[in-house]
């Protein structure tokens, strides 16, 4: 059978297998959220995709990256509600398209609504749209009142004070956000799972996508432990660590004066003041002064933060405890740098002369950064050596 108007393409995968397939087709734009999944038998579960023509473009790309072969169908489609974020949209920006003088040059409505980007991500009352997005010639068409207003009918649409777009992280020390902000403020506050975050957007990055990480950080007994976070940003790990894991403490190492406003400011609003000691600067420089007073560092710089393993393992107290260290690393080969990982910590206690017995506990498959790259977590445990 082949697409038309009354079935759509989809693909089959194991339920088990659904959220690493769904992640997949999301991250290569080929998932249509406008139509419903649907439950099939034998455990099944269809996805619905943008066309039938983005799918055969796209499908071995996802099928390297999930390792997942995928069995296309096609299935009457169920529309979701016209209060979807994506049909609110279009709608509002048809409207738009109706108000504003015509100019020949910027084509038909159709191709207009085409542009528009199909993700985003929500900090509060400010959306981010994905770098490279509003960059074609048809956007620089638009008059500067046009264009006020486009920012603001997307915004009512969406549900936001403000929008802005994503973009690389500056190649800087600081790691600096680069965002530009199109309408409202960068100042922005929210809830994300019962914890408080404020933070400069325009200066400060906030990944979403790490959610199921803090989640797994903040699940852990910490009940009574002196945490090191070696890069603690606005809080993204310090703040489970105690509010959700038990933490005792925590003392924050973080160089960027804009994340640390933020961090000051959440902790304030988490009423955790009392419970962060913050140091300012390079890490290199800071945790040299917290020799042996953690129960446990997190080591949370991407794409690697093998710079300050050292000063890590002997911030650990004499009893020893828990590192967590995060890394991009390429799917093949994370066997590889596990063992690695470990023979270069055993390498630096022998060097150190800590005395630790070490070993890998735990490794997290946090995301895929990029295709065939994943955002990895190695949980380790650091003990005194039985005599």
């Amino acid at each position: 059978m082949k697409e038309d108007d009354s079935h759509h393409p989809f693909v089959i995968v194991h339920r088990l297998d659904g959220e690493r397939i769904h992640s997949c087709l999301k991250q290569n734009n080929m998932l249509d959220n406008d139509v419903a999944p649907v439950v099939l038998e034998h455990q099944t579960i269809a996805f619905p995709l943008i066309s039938l023509q983005v799918y055969e473009q796209g499908r071995e790309k996802v099928v390297a990256i999930s390792s997942i072969p995928l069995e296309l169908v096609f299935l009457p489609p169920h529309y979701m509600e016209p209060t979807q974020p994506h049909k609110r949209l279009h709608s509002m920006v048809t409207e738009w398209w109706n108000d504003i003088p015509k100019d020949t040059t910027l084509g038909h409505l159709e191709s207009f609504l085409e542009l528009l980007p199909r993700k985003w991500e929500r900090l509060g009352d400010l959306i981010l749209f994905p770098n490279g997005s509003f960059s074609e010639d048809i956007w620089v068409k638009l008059s500067n009142d046009s264009q006020t207003y486009l920012w603001t009918t997307i915004a009512s649409a969406l549900k936001v004070k403000g929008i802005g777009i994503q973009s690389p992280i500056a190649d800087n020390v600081l790691r600096s956000s680069q965002a530009t902000i199109l309408l409202g403020d960068s100042q922005v506050s929210f809830l994300d799972h019962g914890i408080h975050y404020q933070f400069d957007a325009a200066k400060v990055m906030f990944s979403s996508g790490n959610i199921t990480e803090r989640r797994r950080i903040g699940a852990l007994n910490m009940k009574g432990e002196t945490v090191v976070d070696a890069y603690a940003g606005i809080g993204y790990y310090s703040f489970p660590m105690i509010i959700n894991a038990g933490a005792a403490h925590v003392h924050a190492c973080e160089m960027n004066p804009a994340s640390i406003e933020g961090l000051l400011l959440g902790a304030k609003k988490n009423q955790i003041e009392d419970k962060i000691t913050v140091h300012q600067g390079d890490n290199q420089t800071t945790l040299p002064l917290l020799k042996g007073k953690a129960d446990r560092c997190h080591l949370g710089l991407l794409p690697s933060s093998e710079a300050v393993w050292g000063a890590c393992l002997e911030a650990l107290k004499a009893e020893g405890g828990w590192l967590h260290v995060h890394m991009n690393v390429e799917e093949e080969k994370i066997g590889r740098w596990k063992k690695s990982t470990l023979e270069r910590f055993k390498s630096l206690n022998d060097e150190l002369n800590l005395g630790f017995s070490i070993r890998g506990d735990h490794l997290e498959r946090v995301k895929w950064y990029a295709p065939f790259v994943r955002h990895v977590v190695f949980d380790i445990e650091c003990r005194p050596k039985k005599s």
